[in-house]
């Protein structure tokens, strides 16, 4: 599951939806603090216009579907559900398609344990996954009414010693297949490569490290 990732601004957007538009690069994201969206945010996304479906537009969206069944928001789409045709992805992902740009996902450790600098109690240690050379990381997403998921899939070599689930993680180059009726065949992750770095609580007792994998 993804419940936590890095947001990016709205200027930071508009470049990652110029530069898929115009095929061309886009510079690296600057070194500093970003606030963290988590399920009810607003967060920005894209994906085709809703008038011509030609070019791509910017929009806000609440991070969550709130079910018929239940009050919590539903906020990850298995990738498989949606292959399925489940009834509650049918239509997001059919024709909300979209991309959620950030610049770091979160997901917790299965047994491995740091203090809480709010409790001291043992919690999960949270690892930040992101991209090489600091590039956006673009999420696979779908959005219907407002609201929008984060689709998730198998989790690749980078991910699977922490995590049995992985964000549908896009390059910049495979956007236009994932707003397309082709979008299947991106539900593999194995070959795309994530930096990976330990979050340490700022109480903690062992200093912070790069993990690699």
């Amino acid at each position: 599951m993804c419940g936590r990732f890095e947001i990016l601004t709205y200027e930071e957007v508009a470049a990652v939806v110029a530069a898929v538009e115009g095929h061309a690069a886009v510079g690296s994201l600057p070194d500093e603090p970003r606030a963290h969206a988590r399920p009810g945010s607003s967060i920005l996304l894209f994906g085709r216009r809703a008038d011509d479906g030609e070019g791509l537009e910017i929009a806000e969206s609440t991070w969550g579907f709130t079910p018929e069944w239940g009050t919590k928001p539903v906020f990850n789409t298995r990738i498989e559900s949606a292959l399925s045709g489940s009834g509650m992805w049918r239509g997001p992902i059919q024709d909300g398609r979209c991309v959620i740009p950030a610049a770091a996902f979160y997901e917790p450790h299965a047994a491995e344990t740091v203090r809480s600098p709010k409790t001291g109690r043992p919690m999960k240690r949270q690892y930040r996954f992101a991209m090489p050379d600091a590039q956006p990381l673009l999420l696979a997403g779908v959005q219907a009414d407002g609201r929008c998921s984060v689709v998730t899939c198998e989790p690749n070599r980078w991910v699977s010693p922490i995590h049995d689930r992985m964000p549908l993680a896009l390059r910049f180059e495979e956007v236009a297949t994932w707003l397309s009726p082709d979008w299947p065949a991106l539900a593999n992750r194995t070959d795309l490569s994530l930096e990976v770095t330990p979050e340490q609580p700022s109480n903690a007792s062992e200093p912070d490290q790069l993990t690699l994998f």
